[in-house]
């Protein structure tokens, strides 16, 4: 008998991602890249609908190859956040993606007014300096008015990037209960609040493959459409988070570190999981894999430009660089601090440059700069819920060499999942819980989640003393910039 095939559909910060997953064991993933358009100079941070789309449906081509279409049973979707796009009643882009890289919302007065009573209302309500849904609602509110745009006769909604897609495959809209759970709006409301769908449990069918969806796929009209969910808590599902006990470790763009809340009371603000009857612990880190793109683009700029996987130019940069990195030290702050404390105007430096420094020591500094980052936020951020054990994915945990970094650093196991693509993984899970392949989430995870290696923290007493001084020095550096920011 045929296997059962489960699509996962992945909306991300910099790439777009398509992944089959068959009951036989069967994986594969395609990839895109999502160019970030930079609007007003420098300054925005955007998506193009039309090019997000089509990237999915050539994602979709690429990996359905050889597959038996008639076997497809579901679809699940993940996408970036706090991130929204809006549309009209047809279905129509009125604005390009405004991602949460987007500095934009949060700098205008009328969303940080708006994120403030949040702030003062609401227990673990979103900070009024950090990227939110409210804040890009807001922004997004008052741009289409100014563009005059009359928003209740086009019927204008929000979108995120993956309830768009999940738009374009349906025609319905919809937003995903985990991710209405991080807005918090003050008493009255906002006009802008009114501009958000209906909510929808991320593991239910929220609609089905339209019959235009089917000819520009070539999924089969009817297959069950899951709700979804942001890709962080995504991620954390396709890494077998369901549970408390272990930590997340999604490294993609950025850096997220998620764990389920015990039962009983838990210091975190935490959020409705993508899986039922959880709530969702999920630290936003630094811009991990940003940074790396950036600092292959600037010291090994032959290899950014020709190669499309840097695992091994990696491996070997951080082989030829000793633990340390000659002392130099990165802040990965690029977009603005995110954890343990919310500064968007802080920005990233490179400090301690001197004429010895090799393009190795500039590689080492940025994956170490990261995992200090992460140290703190773990350190800082889970007082009562000691993380034992990080399973990592997203696109940093093909980096054996920066795992066990993280290791050496965190001081502890850090385990690397057989599908990297988490986010792919857990909106399979998804896909099939919506589609009743699996009976639960559960079951899901046990079907679709599997260990590929451990990495456990070294012994090596040089190595930990490296690690030491250069966490150290990373902070001491870190607190002396925040005078210039």
């Amino acid at each position: 008998m045929a296997s059962t095939i489960l699509v996962g559909i992945d909306i991300g910060s910099s790439s777009v991602k398509a992944g089959v997953w068959r009951t036989d064991g069967y994986y594969r993933a395609a990839f895109r890249t999502a160019r970030v358009i930079r609007p007003e100079g420098s300054v925005g941070a955007e998506q193009d609908p039309d090019q997000i789309w089509a990237a999915v449906i050539e994602c979709l081509d690429e990996v359905m190859a050889g597959q038996d279409p008639g076997a497809v049973r579901g679809v699940g979707l993940s996408g970036h956040g706090p991130s929204l796009i809006a549309v009209d009643s047809y279905g129509r882009a009125l604005s390009n993606i405004i991602t949460w890289m987007d500095p934009r919302p949060v700098q205008d007065a009328r969303a940080c007014e708006i994120l403030g009573q949040c702030a003062g209302e609401a227990s673990g309500a979103p900070e009024s300096s950090g990227p939110s849904f409210e804040a890009t609602a807001v922004w997004l509110h008052r741009k289409l008015l100014e563009g005059g745009h009359d928003l209740a006769r086009e019927g204008v909604t929000l979108l995120q990037p993956k309830d768009y897609i999940g738009l374009m495959l349906t025609g319905s809209a919809w937003i995903d209960r985990s991710a209405a759970s991080c807005m918090s709006w003050p008493a009255g409301g906002d006009p802008a609040q009114s501009l958000f769908p209906s909510t929808v449990d991320s593991w239910r069918r929220a609609g089905e493959i339209s019959a235009v969806a089917s000819g520009e796929t070539g999924l089969p009209e009817g297959t069950p459409v899951a709700a979804g969910g942001i890709d962080a808590f995504v991620e954390a599902l396709g890494a077998g988070i369901i549970r408390p006990g272990v930590a997340c470790d999604s490294t993609g763009t950025s850096t997220c570190v998620a764990m389920a809340a015990p039962d009983g009371e838990f210091s975190l603000p935490t959020v409705e999981h993508v899986a039922p009857g959880r709530r969702l612990a999920v630290i936003p880190v630094s811009y991990s894999g940003g940074a790396l793109a950036w600092a292959m683009s600037v010291a090994m700029p032959d290899v950014f430009r020709n190669q499309k996987d840097w695992t091994e130019p990696v491996r070997e940069a951080l082989a030829s660089s000793a633990p340390g990195a000659a002392s130099l030290s990165f802040i990965p702050h690029m977009t603005g601090r995110r954890s343990p404390t919310t500064n968007p105007r802080a920005r990233g430096a490179l400090v301690g440059l001197d004429p010895v420094h090799t393009a190795s020591d500039v590689i080492r500094s940025v994956l170490e700069g990261c995992a200090y980052v992460m140290q703190e936020c773990v350190q800082s951020s889970v007082p009562d819920a000691a993380v034992t054990e990080l399973r990592a994915v997203g696109s940093g945990a093909r980096h054996d060499a920066w795992l066990q970094m993280k290791a050496d650093v965190l001081r502890v196991p850090v385990i690397k999942m057989k599908v990297c693509e988490g986010a792919l993984a857990g909106a399979v899970v998804l896909a099939g819980v919506a589609a009743g392949v699996f009976e639960d989430v559960e079951a899901g995870v046990g079907a679709v989640v599997r260990p590929e290696a451990k990495f456990e923290p070294t012994q090596d007493p040089d190595v930990c003393t490296a690690y030491s001084d250069g966490a150290a020095r990373f902070r001491r550096v870190e607190a002396a910039l925040e005078t210039a920011w």
